[in-house]
């Protein structure tokens, strides 16, 4: 059997939500989604004709390296190239407090903006982007839009930016539990402070930290907890 074939035997189905971006996002950035919630930055067009990868993320597998740290990818990335894999997807790159933790704090974000954590720092994050594209590998990175740390004085330690309290939902203080109900499901808390995405302000830091994404080579993202996110025809100012 040839290695893309036991490679794609390999890869388990990503069972993915629906998806939205915010608007502030330039509409020219943003190619098709990938299972309902993994966006296209750009339409990269280096595929390695070497390795047979498919040029757009969509028509090809993605090797989600959980928890892996930048460098311990760009080590592997022809063995992941021979293997079939398109994309490559990493945990997210923002600032938290993880270090010596369990992997969930990982998702518990403290600011937007690409951070040194224990997957590594911006600029090896970069340099994994510059290396993956002489293989024709894409580069998507987990990104948590929906919710925080915390405020001040909730666990908080997150950047001053969204020291807001307008950001937050307060007026719901309620976990999830309805899991059917559409309104419970973005309405109300996961566990941690629900950001409100329909909140303009809120849009823009998100949108530039995909932007800041895209500028070290970033080429695709993955918004974790997305049907967490308000719709525009639930109310929301997108």
């Amino acid at each position: 059997m040839k290695k893309r074939e036991v490679a794609r035997l390999r890869v388990l189905s990503l069972c993915m939500s629906v998806a939205m971006l915010c608007t502030n996002v330039p509409a020219n950035m943003i190619g098709s989604v990938i299972g309902s919630d993994v966006g296209a930055l750009s339409n990269v067009s280096a595929a390695s004709t070497d390795y047979g990868l498919m040029d757009n993320i969509q028509d090809g597998t993605i090797l989600h390296c959980f928890d892996w740290k930048y460098s311990d990818i760009e080590a592997e990335l022809e063995n992941i190239a021979e293997a079939g894999f398109t994309s490559i997807q990493t945990s997210p790159a923002q600032r938290n407090n993880s270090f010596d933790s369990p992997w969930y704090m990982m998702y518990q974000p403290q600011n937007f903006a690409i951070s040194t954590n224990p997957l590594g720092t911006k600029e090896e994050l970069q340099s994994l982007c510059e290396e993956a594209e002489k293989y024709g590998i894409k580069v998507i990175v987990d990104v948590v839009a929906n919710y925080t740390r915390g405020m001040e004085g909730e666990n908080g330690d997150i950047d001053n930016d969204l020291r807001n309290r307008d950001f937050f939902r307060y007026d719901n203080e309620n976990l999830t539990e309805d899991w059917k109900s559409r309104y419970y499901v973005y309405s109300t808390n996961i566990g941690m402070r629900d950001l409100k995405s329909e909140n303009l302000e809120v849009q823009k830091i998100v949108s530039d930290y995909v932007l800041e994404l895209e500028s070290v080579g970033v080429d695709g993202i993955r918004w974790d907890a997305a049907k967490h996110i308000q719709l525009p025809s639930e109310g929301s100012q997108f």
